[in-house]
């Protein structure tokens, strides 16, 4: 499935603190884009299901409790 990403609103993690190695995302209508910040070019996207998964995984907690996916 092709995703358009023209006009998509990227923004780095909430956690990320503006270091310069960070990812961004992008909420879709398709789903989640996620992108390198140093090269913005190349982009993957993942489902809101997957993405949500990510987030809880690496927040810490089972249920993903303490951290927002809708920005971290």
């Amino acid at each position: 499935m092709a995703h358009d990403l023209t006009g998509a609103r990227w923004f780095k993690s909430s956690r990320c603190g503006g270091g310069p190695t960070c990812v961004e995302v992008a909420f879709l209508e398709t789903g989640v884009g996620v992108r390198d910040t140093k090269d913005p070019g190349p982009a993957f996207v993942v489902s809101p299901a997957g993405w949500t998964a990510f987030v809880r995984h690496y927040s810490g907690s089972a249920d993903g409790q303490g951290c927002d996916s809708a920005t971290s």
